[in-house]
C-alpha cells in the first residue's frame, strides 16, 4: 500500500510527526490532496522566532516557526507560506542583510507585533499598524507609529521623565512592561493610563531613594495585575488612593549583587499593611526574595483579615515562613471558611506546585498575567502576551 492510499486521518497523523519546516513545505508540494492537509498547520503559526543554536534545522511547533540564524529565506514566500504570521522575533532576520522589515510590514497587515533592536530613525519605517512593540524607544515614536494604536510595550530602558508625554500619545495601553532609568524619587505628573490592565515595572537605579512605582500605579485606576522590581531602600506609597481592580500583585527583591543596599528594610510588616490596604480585593500576592522580611504567625492571620479574597501568597525566600506556617494558615483558613496556598520554599515542593526557575518565552498565547507572568521572576517574563480574540 503506498501512502496515497491511506485515509486522510492516518495522513494527518504521518504530517503531525514531522517538525522540520523545510520539509513540510516540500510535502505540501507533493499533491493537491497533500497540500490541503498540511497548509492549515502553516495557518496555525502566528509566531516568527530566532533559534539560538546554529546547527538546528528550522521547525514548527503548535504555533511558532523557529529559524536557525543560518537558513536563508526568500522572505515573500516565507510569509505567502506562513500567511497568519502575527508577531515577529526580528532577530531571525538580523543575520541576513537582503531583507527589508519596512517592506515585510508593510505587505503583511496581518503583523501586529515586533521584537528586536531597531534603528527607527530612517525615514521608511511605517508602523502605523503595529500593536505590540519591543524595543528602545530611543527615537522618535510620533514619526513612526499611530497615536493611541500600541496596546503593549516593553522597552529595555526609558528615562521617567518620557513618560507623560508618551502616556498621552499611547492613552490605550492595555500592557506595560518598563524598566526605568532615573526612576527612583521621581514622582510621575501626567495622564491616567485608564486602559492599562497589566503593569511590570523596574527601576535601574543603585541609589538609596524612594521607590515610587506605588505612586505611578496609582495613576491606573483599571489595573488588574502588577509585578514590581526595586532596588530603593525606601518605598513610596499612599494608603488613601485605593485600587479595587486589582486582583494580581508581585514584589520582587532586586538582585542578590546589590548587596550595600538594604532594600527590604522598609518592607516590615506595618509598611505591609499599608500598602496591602490600598488592594482590598487581592487574590493572589507574591513577596519574594526578601530575606530579611519576618513574618510571623501573628502576621499571617493579619494578613488574611486584611485580603479577605485572596487565595494565593507566595512568600518564598523570606525570613520564618515554613511548612510550620502552611500549617498554621490552614487553621485559620478553617476557622474563616476560606482556603489559600501559601508557597514557601524553592525547594522541596510538591511536584504540581509552580516553579520559578524555566525556560523564556518571548512571546506567549493568551492575555493572562496568572498563567504567564506571577510565578516567573523579572528576568523571565515573556515580552509579549498575544490577546488573541
Amino acid at each position: 500500500m503506498s501512502l496515497s492510499d491511506l485515509p486522510d486521518i492516518c495522513l494527518l497523523k504521518i504530517f503531525e510527526n514531522v517538525h522540520e519546516a523545510k520539509e513540510l513545505i516540500q510535502l505540501s508540494k507533493v499533491c493537491s490532496r497533500w497540500s490541503d492537509l498540511i497548509t492549515p498547520r502553516f495557518k496555525r503559526v502566528k509566531y516568527l522566532h530566532l533559534m539560538d543554536a546554529s546547527d538546528a534545522v528550522d521547525y514548527i511547533d503548535v504555533n511558532s516557526l523557529w529559524i536557525n540564524p543560518d537558513t536563508k529565506w526568500n522572505y515573500d514566500n516565507l510569509f505567502e507560506l506562513f500567511s497568519n504570521i502575527k508577531i515577529i522575533d526580528t532577530a531571525a532576520f538580523d543575520y541576513h542583510g537582503s531583507y527589508n522589515l519596512p517592506e515585510i510590514v508593510k505587505n503583511n497587515p496581518q503583523i501586529k507585533g515586533l521584537i528586536g533592536y531597531f534603528d527607527l530613525k530612517r525615514e521608511d519605517y511605517d508602523l502605523s499598524d503595529i500593536e505590540m512593540f519591543v524595543a528602545e524607544f530611543n527615537f522618535d515614536y510620533k514619526k513612526v507609529f499611530r497615536p493611541d494604536h500600541l496596546k503593549q510595550v516593553s522597552c529595555y530602558y526609558f528615562f521617567t521623565d518620557d513618560l507623560p508625554s508618551f502616556i498621552e500619545y499611547f492613552p490605550n495601553l492595555k500592557r506595560l512592561h518598563l524598566k526605568l532609568c532615573g526612576a527612583d524619587g521621581v514622582f510621575y505628573n501626567g495622564p491616567n493610563l485608564s486602559a492599562l490592565k497589566i503593569l511590570e515595572l523596574c527601576t535601574s537605579d543603585y541609589i538609596e531613594q524612594e521607590f515610587t512605582g506605588f505612586h505611578f500605579m496609582d495613576f491606573c485606576p483599571s489595573l488588574e495585575s502588577a509585578f514590581f522590581r526595586c532596588w530603593a531602600r525606601d518605598i513610596y506609597v499612599d494608603e488613601s488612593i485605593k485600587n479595587y481592580n486589582l486582583r494580581d500583585l508581585v514584589i520582587e527583591k532586586a538582585g542578590f549583587y546589590c548587596v550595600a543596599i538594604d532594600n527590604s528594610s522598609k518592607l516590615s510588616w506595618p509598611f505591609l499593611k499599608k500598602l496591602l490596604s490600598k488592594f482590598p480585593n487581592l487574590h493572589h500576592l507574591a513577596i519574594r526574595n526578601f530575606d530579611k522580611l519576618d513574618v510571623s504567625n501573628f502576621d499571617l492571620e493579619e494578613l488574611i483579615k486584611l485580603l479577605p479574597e485572596l487565595k494565593i501568597l507566595d512568600l518564598r525566600k523570606c525570613k520564618n515562613v515554613t511548612h510550620k506556617s502552611a500549617d498554621f494558615l490552614t487553621k485559620c483558613c478553617v476557622k474563616q471558611n476560606r482556603s489559600i496556598v501559601l508557597y514557601h520554599s524553592l525547594i522541596n515542593e510538591p511536584t504540581e506546585w509552580p516553579k520559578l526557575d524555566t525556560n523564556r518565552e518571548l512571546i506567549v498565547y493568551g492575555f493572562d498575567f496568572m498563567k504567564h507572568c506571577f510565578y516567573e521572576t523579572w528576568d523571565l517574563l515573556p515580552y509579549l502576551l498575544d490577546e488573541d480574540k
